[in-house]
């Protein structure tokens, strides 16, 4: 894709996290998620409640980030 083309920056600074939970594989800590994607728990706890919102990810009872039903959904849908 083009850098050139218009962007929503705040969906790419976003899709940073679903990105390392992804790779990870496994349920992470607001800390170290955010670490692994290079930013602050601060600054990445409003997009992880939003994408949980959206269910893109959910959070367990210990408090750790994982992706979630919507996110499954995405996965099956580019295997069909």
């Amino acid at each position: 894709m083009s850098d050139k083309k218009r962007s929503i920056q705040s969906i790419e600074i976003g899709g940073q996290l679903l990105n390392v939970l992804a790779k990870e594989s496994r349920p992470m800590i607001l800390k170290d998620l955010a670490e692994r994607a290079s930013m602050t728990p601060s600054k990445a706890h409003p997009y992880l409640v939003s994408f949980g919102r959206l269910g893109l990810i959910e959070q367990d009872q210990l408090g750790q980030y994982q992706l979630g039903p919507a996110a499954l959904q995405l996965g099956l849908s580019c295997l069909n």
